[in-house]
């Protein structure tokens, strides 16, 4: 069998879960998308991570876009290229079967009735794959990114198809970043984000945190912020075409393994509309739990649990569906995405 390019192990795919705990529906009446995810005693809305103390180093910062998002959308599976490093884009990991070439084209529709963001000039912050009302687009203006992602642009097909455009940053080698220097090292990240459109049984949206150990052993840690209708336990499983260890945990729900800020929404079911702040924080005890727990499910690959041997590779949102065979949909927008470290 050919093997694949060693770059194409960076596209994530989530092929396994092992359950921690009991499945449940997350906070969310099961009303239609103006509610929003729950935080304890008060209710959401901030829009802007709290200014950096002198102990904390930032390691990532979304970036205000000036440009458009023309250049700033990669499709690999059409360029047979991997994702830049040291620049903030968005990756879309299926070629685009409308067009020759695969990738996308501009188009004016109002793509913000199902991300909730309406940029200011949608020819030149907006790529889909039509021009047209409904195709599948990819958004990017001033302070934000957003993508909505249907199933019929995918080739026609009862078997199971997954889809997803992901807001992307992967640190250039040599410059990755080892967030747990100590015990007393923490890494938090923090965004605003809303969900308003989900269909299908199986679409969600993880922040995830891809880490290396110095034998080349890859980490996903995610930070679970939705699963459409519900889903609060903690999972982990290994992704074979990206050849990493994924560790999720929604974020509010289990501190075992990351600790949600006071100011900020806890994991949901239920799409919403409008700005709500996730903000969260993996101390070094919780990732070396995290390690510890993976290592006891493959002992055979995870065999460090020390977090001074893991590198901060690449930051991610993972917004994307599985069809299981039935019509799938999935609208979203982020702003102020920030990781730091801290001391």
């Amino acid at each position: 069998m050919q093997k694949a390019p060693a770059w194409k192990i960076a596209a994530p795919r989530f092929v396994l879960a092992l359950a921690l705990g009991a499945n449940a529906a997350c906070s969310g009446s099961g009303s239609s998308g103006d509610a929003s995810p729950s935080t304890s005693g008060s209710a959401t809305g901030s829009t802007s991570s709290a200014p950096a103390s002198p102990s904390t180093t930032i390691l990532f910062a979304q970036p205000q876009d000036t440009a458009g998002i023309a250049g700033q959308l990669v499709v690999p599976p059409a360029t047979n290229t991997p994702p830049p490093t040291d620049s903030f884009v968005l990756v879309l990991w299926q070629a685009n079967r409308y067009q020759q070439n695969g990738e996308l084209i501009p188009t004016a529709w109002d793509a913000g009735s199902q991300t909730g963001f309406t940029p200011v000039t949608a020819m030149t912050a907006q790529l889909g794959f039509e021009d047209t009302a409904n195709t599948s687009t990819a958004q990017m203006e001033g302070d934000t990114v957003g993508a909505y992602i249907n199933s019929q642009d995918l080739p026609q097909s009862s078997a199971d198809q997954k889809m997803m455009i992901t807001p992307e940053f992967i640190f250039a080698a040599g410059s990755q970043p080892m967030p747990f220097v100590s015990a007393q090292s923490s890494l938090s990240g923090s965004m605003d984000l809303q969900i308003p459109t989900a269909v299908g049984s199986d679409a969600y949206i993880v922040l995830d945190l891809l880490f290396k150990s110095v034998n080349g052993v890859r980490i996903s840690y995610g930070v679970k912020v939705f699963h459409n209708g519900g889903d609060d336990a903690t999972a982990a499983g290994y992704d074979q075409p990206s050849n990493s260890y994924m560790l999720n945990s929604a974020l509010g729900f289990d501190d075992q393994y990351v600790t949600r800020a006071s100011d900020s929404a806890s994991a949901t079911g239920t799409p919403w509309l409008g700005w709500t702040h996730f903000d969260w924080t993996i101390s070094e005890a919780q990732f070396v739990s995290g390690l510890q727990y993976l290592a006891t499910q493959f002992p055979a690959a995870v065999t460090s649990t020390d977090p001074t041997q893991y590198v901060l590779a690449e930051v991610h949102l993972n917004a994307e569906f599985h069809t299981l065979g039935q019509p799938a949909a999935l609208g979203w927008s982020m702003r102020r995405l920030q990781i730091s470290t801290t001391p």
